[in-house]
C-alpha cells in the first residue's frame, strides 16, 4: 500500500506559525478534503506534501516508489506541441520503466550468464508498467479529455492556441492520466462546467489511488470524499464522513469554542480592568501583580475563533 505521511511538521513565515505539528497520513484509498479559511495555508501544506516546501522540522515519510502528483490552482501553461502531444507526457514514467526494461534486455542479450538478479528485475518493471497502463495510455488520454470537456478537433490543436482556464484543464488531466497512488489537487474544479465536473465525479469514484482535493464546490466534496482535515491556526484536524457532516460537526463545535471565547474575552477585560485601575496604588500593588500574572497565563493560551 503507496503511502506518504508526515509526523509533527510545523513550518512559520516569519513570526507566523503556517503549520504547527501537523501529522497526516495519505495513503492508497484515502479520499480526503482539505478546508480551511482563505489564508490559512491549505495550498500551503498541500505543497510541503508534495515534496516541494520543505517544513521547518518535523518527519516526512514516503513509500519507496510511491508515485505522487501535484496540480496547483493556476498558472500552468502549455506550449510547442499539440494537445494530444502534450497529453502524452502525461505517460513519462511509462517510457522510463520501458527504456530500463529495454535497457535490461540488451545486457540479457549481451551476457546471459549470471543474469537471475536481471530477470527478477525485469520482471518487476513489466508489472509496474501493466499497472500504471501504459499500454491503454491512448485510450485513456482520449477519455480523460472528451471526459474534461475537449472535443476531437482539439487533439491537433496546439496548445498554445488554449485560453488560461483550459490551459488548466490540460494539467488536470495530465495529473489524472499519470494514474498516481497519490494525488494532491488544489482547487480542481475552478475552471470546469457542470459536464466536466460531473465526470471527475465518477473519475474519483472509481480511482484506486488516494487523493487529497481542496475546492469551495460542497457537493462536489459531498460524493467524492469520505474525510475532512480542517486547517486551523496552524493546528490540523480529521473529520470521518463527508463535508456536509463535517459542516454540522464543525457548527457544535463552534458554538462551544464561542461560549469559552466570550467567556475568557470577559475575564480578560476584567483582569486589564483591575490592573488599570489599581496597578499604580500602593496598597493594591500586590494584588496587581497577581493579576498580571493570571492575565499574562491567560494570553499565552488565548483561544482563536475562526475570522467568520
Amino acid at each position: 500500500m503507496a503511502f506518504v505521511q508526515f509526523s509533527q511538521v510545523s513550518l512559520a513565515f516569519g513570526d507566523r506559525d503556517i503549520l504547527k505539528n501537523v501529522t497526516i497520513n495519505l495513503q492508497t484509498g484515502s479520499k480526503v478534503a482539505l478546508t480551511g479559511a482563505n489564508g490559512a495555508g491549505k495550498s500551503t501544506l498541500i505543497k510541503v506534501l508534495a515534496g516541494l516546501v520543505q517544513p521547518d522540522s518535523g518527519d516526512r515519510a514516503v513509500q519507496k516508489d510511491c508515485r505522487i502528483t501535484y496540480l496547483p490552482q493556476s498558472g500552468l501553461t502549455h506550449n510547442g506541441c499539440t494537445l494530444k502531444e502534450e497529453a502524452d507526457k502525461a505517460f513519462e514514467f511509462g517510457y522510463e520503466l520501458q527504456r530500463q526494461i529495454d535497457e535490461i534486455g540488451t545486457k540479457l542479450q549481451e551476457n546471459p550468464s549470471n543474469s537471475d538478479a536481471l530477470v527478477v528485475k525485469q520482471a518487476d518493471l513489466i508489472q509496474k508498467l501493466e499497472e500504471s497502463e501504459w499500454y491503454r495510455r491512448e485510450a485513456t488520454a482520449e477519455a480523460v479529455l472528451l471526459g474534461l470537456g475537449f472535443s476531437r478537433a482539439d487533439f491537433n490543436r496546439n496548445t498554445e492556441e488554449f485560453s488560461g482556464g483550459w490551459q488548466m484543464r490540460i494539467a488536470l488531466a495530465k495529473a489524472l492520466m499519470q494514474n498516481p497512488d497519490i494525488l494532491l489537487l488544489d482547487e480542481p474544479t475552478n475552471y470546469l462546467d457542470i459536464e466536466a465536473r460531473n465526470w471527475l465525479e465518477s473519475f474519483f469514484f472509481f480511482f484506486t489511488g488516494g487523493f487529497l482535493l481542496v475546492s469551495h464546490d460542497r457537493y462536489f466534496l459531498d460524493v467524492t470524499i469520505n474525510e475532512v482535515y480542517e486547517l486551523f491556526g496552524g493546528n490540523l484536524k480529521s473529520y470521518s464522513g463527508n463535508f456536509s457532516k463535517y459542516e454540522k460537526i464543525r457548527a457544535i463545535e463552534l458554538q462551544t469554542l464561542m461560549a469559552e471565547y466570550e467567556k475568557q474575552q470577559a475575564e480578560i477585560a476584567h483582569l486589564e480592568d483591575f490592573i488599570r485601575r489599581f496597578g499604580y496604588k500602593a496598597t493594591k500593588a500586590a494584588q496587581a501583580q497577581d493579576r498580571q500574572k493570571a492575565l499574562d497565563k491567560i494570553l499565552q493560551n488565548k483561544i482563536e475563533i475562526p475570522e467568520s
